[in-house]
């Protein structure tokens, strides 16, 4: 695998850390609804649960992508071989601008996300 400016910055290794770091966001989010639910609380806190949501969303788009926006924003890549420092403006200003992108995209899928599980909650309870 190799470094592709704006397109892939992890390799398989990290890329396995960012699909186990969805999961047990979602696992997270499922608990948390599951809580809010049994014990009770107020409806409009399952709007809480935007959070792990969108740490679920931004690791499972990182695995997909093969890309981290946390190496992005900080000048690095490790496809394989260890970690780098991207040493190119131009190729650190790709990775930046695709992070803007994954994390946007990560927000949007962790707020429809909570507004639906708000909305059910509606319908079903």
């Amino acid at each position: 695998m190799e470094y592709q400016p704006g397109v892939c910055n992890i390799g398989p290794t990290q890329q396995r850390r960012r699909l186990l770091l969805g999961v047990g966001s979602l696992v997270a989010a499922a608990a948390y609804v599951a809580a809010v639910v049994a014990l009770a609380w107020p409806r409009w806190s399952l709007l809480a649960s935007v959070f792990p949501l969108y740490g679920a969303a931004m690791g499972v788009l990182q695995y997909r992508e093969r890309f981290c926006i946390g190496f992005a924003g900080i000048g690095v890549f490790d496809v394989g071989e260890g970690t780098n420092e991207i040493q190119n403006e131009a190729a650190l200003a790709a990775d930046r601008k695709k992070a803007v992108r994954l994390n946007a995209k990560a927000v949007a899928i962790g707020a429809i996300g909570a507004v639906a599980i708000y909305g059910a909650s509606l319908a079903v309870l």
